[in-house]
């Protein structure tokens, strides 16, 4: 019986001691979960306005919010995907800053991708400031991904904004130009024709 107790106890220390292990990430909309076991995450993905992740029909401007705090140490790769219903240009940034360099809250950025183009990486303060961006980038209806490479000491974290803007026009926007083109020819069309007098 004993032995069972003391077994019990080092099972239950073992599992609550252990940190959590949220090295890969992979997130769609509202849902991150750690890549190998498909545990939920730390990790955030947030769209607004909320359709934009799941109809088809919506056609304006997307803003999304990603991050997570990496509890592991060493190597991360999250992976944010989304999907998109029409063409269009995005960009962003992603940041990170850490207490004391080289702390448990210091994470290095390796590299960002959008759709396998990188953004690009600057440091400041020697490392304690680190940021992500791109801007232009083209982003085709489908599939897209950001994927975000980097070290971690232990408890680091990052966040980021996006926003994405449709290279078409929206449906009520071309709606409303061709209602005004309708109205200006038909102002042309229907000029008062004025009466000539001619006194002799």
């Amino acid at each position: 019986m004993r032995k069972s107790v003391l077994m019990m106890a080092g099972v239950a220390a073992t599992v609550l001691g252990a940190p959590a292990a949220y090295a890969d990430v992979t997130c769609i909309p509202g849902s991150c979960v750690d890549s190998v076991t498909g545990v939920p995450s730390s990790g955030t993905f947030s769209v607004s306005p909320g359709a934009a992740a799941t109809d088809p029909t919506y056609r304006g401007p997307i803003s999304a919010n990603i991050g997570n705090t990496v509890t592991t140490v060493g190597n991360f790769t999250d992976t944010f995907a989304f999907e998109l219903f029409q063409n269009g240009v995005g960009g962003g940034s992603i940041t990170t800053i850490a207490a004391s360099l080289k702390g448990a809250t210091d994470l290095d950025f390796t590299s960002v991708l959008i759709n396998g183009a990188a953004a690009t990486l600057t440091s400041q303060g020697g490392g304690f400031y680190e940021a992500a961006f791109k801007y232009g980038a083209s982003l085709a209806p489908g599939l897209n991904t950001i994927v975000v490479n980097g070290v971690s000491r232990g408890n680091g974290s990052y966040g980021g904004a996006i926003a994405f803007t449709p290279s078409v026009p929206e449906v009520a926007t071309w709606g409303m130009m061709i209602l005004g083109f309708a109205a200006m020819g038909a102002a042309m069309r229907y000029r008062r024709k004025s009466t000539n007098v001619a006194f002799a």
